[in-house]
């Protein structure tokens, strides 16, 4: 060995000119026995206060089995350095347990001993199970000490490789006691290094019995599986020690023994951008660290786990873990696969669980947890909760989950399981800015149980999820929940016995608003809300959505309580808040009842409601808006003050709507009593109502089951089951709210029964709001046969041959009782009808009133002769107006100058062209007077002898009589002058409109015949009567005035004294009246004759019939 002493001298704090000197000795260690056996003498022979020992080998290999000693135990007293060079010296024990190294540190001193670029491999013992054997030891009843390893390998060792033994009777704060800098270790099967230690009286949090530091270090393949007593594969301590791995890798470790790869207590632990992978072990976790001391705390930064078995285990510790992954985790075994440690707390940020694959959760339930920025993606669990939370509070912010696959036992499996452990003060869940998408779950994605919880979701996004469940459902006794400004979108639960995508009971107090609920799905009932078993309720849901949600009942709501269906026992006590204000309901789908909104809550009438919006909802059956079985009054809140409409049940309108509540008889009867024949039939319409007072419009016939079975019973009668009836057609069902007895037929003998009502195949109540009904049996009536049926009367009509059709004919009864014989009854055709067998019909011809034809000649006689009748009006009315024109005289008699008489002489001077102006255009028609044959002064008289042959003999027999006297015509006027004329146009005009009518009808009524006729009849019958009475009402008026027979009423004459300076009797000068009236009287009965003879166109004339032309009368005028 060649030995070099180097006297160093070092100047500290020159400027403070202080100066010390160190001397160190350097050695240099050649690979061979004498050198190797030598190293430990020289150690003890040198060691010296301050001055520092070096061991350099600088050989590449060295073989550590030449060592003569199994243990050299070495007490330090200053620093010593084993130096290899800068690649690294290989010491090969070659597989023997020779050369153990054991440092003893007893003086409390502050010395190093730093071990550098050494490869230390192949340590081995033969015997597996010797105890106490290590590569390298120390023992120390202190703390102030270093041991530095830099730059070392351990490899391919089967045996214990460090051992750390102290007394902590001092303490140390943050130096640590072992260093170990970019370290090797891999290929060893024993553990690395075990650290015992005995502390007393450390208290503070920032003192620890020993600190150990591992940085840039790398740690693999370490598979031991051989020896049950070894407790870690890298580090295990028992004393309050604190333990950093920085920058390091921990990979390919599988231990088939149960062993982790660090193993303490009361161990301050910091894991920092550190990468373990591809490491397993049976003793299921990675890392048990178990503390009782909350203020130790367990540090992970910037680390990555991935593919690895169970993680962390222990109890009673404080974890602040950030910006770590997670990452391919499987585990066969139900465990927490990250965190195993009860009664714990973790601070959880900035940090990825991904791809996990798991029997059980992710951590302990036991425990509190606080996660900010916290993403779960890709994680599948069989287990009951893949986050649980057992009597602890949890607060999650911004915390992810995607692609959760929760596939535990049915409805017992869920994402997030929060249990209160039925502790008396109230748990709290607080989640804020939570993402959940595309997850599924055999149960509730979120569930609460237990005794009381405070649940807070806000700020949150859960969309595209799965259950088998509800979303989010609570089952404790009491809640306070807090939702607001969530996105609850495209979620599903497929549980038909499960109630709602959220899901309360019991004792709540829920708030929701500012959310959006859309395009969700429950099998069951609640499309989106379900509170159910309701014992106390406190609720504000306000400026929420629901939108196309759908659900079996309640498309967007399904409330309940407890206390419903026995709504007599409501406790109106029980305080209850309820507001529901400005929400949306919109396109959600119920497939039975409540395409909205559906309540059995004994106390929501109890809410304050207004501006909400209920539109466009749709129900299989009812309720497309809003439905409640019944007690509406209770269980509905107030309407009025929102917008219900356009809510549908297959496109028919139905707002809000209940189960069927009464029915009613629409059938009204006189004083509600039935009077029938035996047999007869009798037509009942029974209408089904809800308790909105609607009719129940089944329009799916989902009530076509519910039947009314209709019964007799005499109220006389003791044993009703005597009653001798039988009743056909009695029963009914409802179709859309109707139900039909149209064949109801009852066969007894006279009596009066009472009718009673049955309701069947429906359990519910359906009240019967109809009165009593008596039904009166009568006997067989005329033309009828009595038949009896086990004593019961029954009416048979007659039956006749087969020839004696039904239509047409009446079958008239031989016999009134017991026998109905065809061959001896009567058939007798009906009205209208004739011959035996009644086949041929009696027409009567209705042409005169109707237009009716059937061929092209009845048509034409149609339109002549109703044009004829119209034209002979027309004629007759203008021959009376030109007559009253001819011989009438005006009534301007200040224009009259010649004289008042006009002799019959002055007739004979009219000429012939002219004589038509002589007269007045005053026109006069009046009927025919009984004067023509009577009177003395007729034109023609009985005596006359002239040859009707001869009309000129026939003229002058007329001009003769009229010679005879004198006509003062001014005296005569007749009623009819210029007013002649108006009425004319009157009568006309009617005529006009019943022409008009007849074009009008056809262009109308082209193609429709019967409206044609009608209007025709109707129309040309009210111009008729109006020409008949404009022609007869003067004269009508006169016989009821009993003045039939007064000409003086049909003439105006004057009866004042003549004016002899106008030369007239009307201009008003002259107001004495003329005292002889007979004259007017003979110029009356002049004129109507005169009159007579100038109208009449045919005469008997010596019995004989001669027709006078208008040119005879008026060639005999003008003679």
């Amino acid at each position: 060995m060649i030995l070099k002493y180097k006297y160093l001298y070092y100047i500290y704090y020159l400027l403070v000119f202080r100066f010390k000197v160190i001397f160190t000795k350097e050695f240099i260690v050649s690979n061979n026995s004498n050198d190797i056996n030598n190293i430990w003498t020289i150690i003890k022979n040198n060691q010296v206060e301050n001055k520092e020992l070096i061991f350099r080998f600088n050989e590449d290999y060295y073989d550590m089995s030449l060592n003569k000693e199994y243990t050299n135990e070495l007490n330090v007293i200053s620093n010593v350095s084993f130096i290899g060079n800068i690649n690294g010296t290989i010491f090969d024990y070659n597989r023997l347990r020779k050369g153990t190294i054991y440092f003893i540190l007893n003086e409390f001193k502050r010395v190093a001993i730093k071990i550098e670029n050494i490869i230390f491999q192949n340590f081995y013992i033969g015997d597996y199970y010797a105890a106490g054997v290590f590569l390298i030891a120390s023992y120390s009843n202190h703390n102030n000490f270093n041991i530095i390893f830099n730059n070392c390998t351990f490899r391919n060792n089967d045996q214990l490789l460090l051992s750390l033994t102290m007394f902590c009777d001092y303490r140390t704060t943050e130096n640590p006691t072992y260093i170990f800098n970019n370290c090797n270790f891999y290929n060893n099967t024993r553990k690395l290094m075990e650290i015992k230690g005995i502390y007393n009286d450390i208290i503070n949090e920032d003192e620890y019995c020993l600190i150990m530091k591992m940085v840039n270090c790398y740690f693999s393949n370490m598979n031991y599986d051989k020896y049950e007593e070894t407790d870690a594969l890298l580090y295990t301590s028992s004393n309050r020690s604190k333990l950093t791995i920085k920058d390091s890798i921990i990979e390919n470790i599988n231990s088939k023994d149960s062993v982790p790869i660090i193993n303490t207590k009361y161990l301050i632990f910091r894991l920092v951008n550190t990468t373990i992978s591809n490491c397993y072990t049976n003793y299921n976790y990675l890392f048990n660290l178990d503390t009782s001391h909350f203020e130790h705390s367990i540090t992970i930064k910037g680390s990555t786990f991935k593919n690895t078995s169970a993680i962390f285990s222990g109890s009673n510790s404080k974890y602040d873990i950030s910006d770590s992954l997670f990452h391919n985790v499987t585990l066969k075994k139900s465990i927490p696969a990250i965190f195993n440690s009860k009664a714990s707390y973790f601070y959880i940020n900035d940090t990825e669980f991904k791809n996990l694959n798991l029997i059980s959760g992710i951590w302990e339930g036991e425990s509190t947890y606080y996660l900010y920025n916290v993403n779960f993606i890709d994680i599948k669990t069989n287990s009951k909760a893949l986050l649980h939370i057992v009597g602890k509070d949890v607060y999650f912010t911004n915390v992810t989950a995607e692609n959760i696959s929760c596939v535990g036992d049915g409805s017992n499996t869920s994402m997030i399981l929060f249990d209160s452990n039925n502790i008396d003060d109230f748990k709290k869940i607080h989640i804020f800015g939570l993402n959940v998408i595309n997850s599924f779950s055999n149960g509730p994605l979120i569930k609460t149980i237990g005794n009381y919880v405070e649940m807070i979701i806000d700020d949150s996004n859960i969309n595209k999820i799965k259950t088998y469940g509800p979303i989010i459902e609570t089952k404790t006794n009491k809640l306070n929940f807090h939702m607001s400004n969530l996105n609850f979108n495209n979620n599903i639960n497929d549980n038909k016995l499960e109630c709602g995508t959220i899901h309360f009971i019991n004792d709540l107090s829920v708030l929701i608003t500012n959310s959006t609920f859309n395009n969700n799905i429950s099998k069951g009932d609640g499309g989106v809300l379900c509170l159910e078993n309701i014992s106390k309720l406190n609720l504000s849901l306000t400026n929420t959505y629901f939108i196309k949600n759908k659900a079996v009942n309640g498309g967007a709501i399904y409330i309940s309580d407890s206390i419903s269906k026995d709504i007599d026992n409501i406790n109106d006590n029980i305080y209850n808040n309820i507001k529901i204000e400005n929400n949306t309901f919109k396109e959600n789908t119920a497939n039975d009842f409540g395409g909205a909104i559906y309540s059995e809550y004994s106390k929501f009438y109890l809410a304050d409601s207004k501006n909400n919006l209920i539109t466009f909802n749709k129900a299989g059956i009812m309720g497309g808006g809003i439905y409640s079985p019944k007690y509406v009054d209770k269980t509905i809140f107030d309407l009025s003050n929102n917008i219900i409409e356009n809510n549908t049940i297959n496109s028919f309108i139905d707002n809000y709507t209940s189960k069927p509540s009464y029915i009613l008889l629409n059938t009204i009867f006189e004083d509600d009593t039935i009077n029938i024949i035996t047999g007869e039939y009798i037509s009942l319409v029974f209408t089904l109502y809800d308790e909105f007072d609607n009719i129940v419009n089944d329009i799916t016939k989902f009530y076509s089951s519910i039947t009314l079975k209709l019964t007799l019973t005499n109220e006389y009668e003791y044993d009703q089951n005597n009653l001798n009836y039988i009743i056909n057609g009695n029963i009914c069902s409802f179709i859309n709210g109707k139900c039909e007895l149209n064949n109801l037929r009852i066969y007894s003998n006279p009596e009066l029964y009472i009718m009673d009502i049955n309701i069947e195949n429906y359990t519910d109540e359906i009240k019967l709001k109809i009165n009593k009904i008596k039904i009166n049996i009568l006997p067989c009536i005329s033309n009828q046969i009595k038949m009896y049926k086990n004593d019961i009367l029954y009416c048979e009509n007659p039956i006749c041959k087969s020839n004696c059709p039904n239509n047409t004919a009446t079958c008239i009864a031989y016999y009134s009782e017991l026998y109905n014989d065809i061959e001896k009854n009567i058939c007798e055709c009906m009205p209208g009808w004739k011959n035996e067998n009644c086949n041929e019909k009696v027409y009567i011809d209705l042409s005169f009133f109707f237009i009716s034809y059937s061929n092209p000649l009845t048509c034409m006689l149609k339109f002549l002769f109703k044009n004829f009748g119209m034209s002979t009006i027309l004629m007759i009315q203008v021959m009376n107006t030109l007559l009253g024109y001819f011989l009438g005289i005006s009534f301007q008699s200040s224009e009259i100058k010649s004289n008042t008489a006009y002799p019959v002489e002055s007739i004979k001077v009219i000429n012939k062209k002219d004589h038509l102006n002589k007269f007045d255009k005053n026109m006069t028609i009046d009927n025919r007077s009984s004067l023509y044959n009577s009177n003395e002064n007729s034109l023609f008289t009985k005596e006359s002898k002239i040859d009707g042959n001869n009309f000129e003999e026939l003229y002058t027999h007329y001009i003769n009589k009229k010679k005879e006297s004198s006509i003062n015509m001014e005296y005569l006027n007749t009623v009819y002058g210029k007013q002649g004329k108006h009425d004319l146009i009157k009568k006309i005009k009617f005529i006009y409109y019943s022409i008009l009518e007849i074009v009008i009808n056809y262009i109308i009524f082209k193609k429709q015949k019967r409206e044609n006729i009608w209007l025709e009849v109707i129309f040309n019958s009210w111009g008729y009567l109006m020409i008949f009475i404009l022609f007869s009402m003067d004269n009508i008026y006169y016989i009821i005035k009993k003045k039939g027979d007064d000409y003086y009423s049909f003439f105006v004459y004057p009866n004042k004294k003549l004016c002899i300076l106008h030369h007239s009797y009307t201009c008003g000068c002259v107001l004495e009246k003329k005292s002889n009236e007979d004259t007017s009287d003979e110029n009356i009965e002049e004129f109507i004759s005169f009159y007579l003879f100038c109208s009449d166109i045919l005469i008997n004339y010596n019995g004989r019939i001669k027709f006078i032309t208008m040119k005879n009368k008026l060639k005999f005028l003008s003679c």
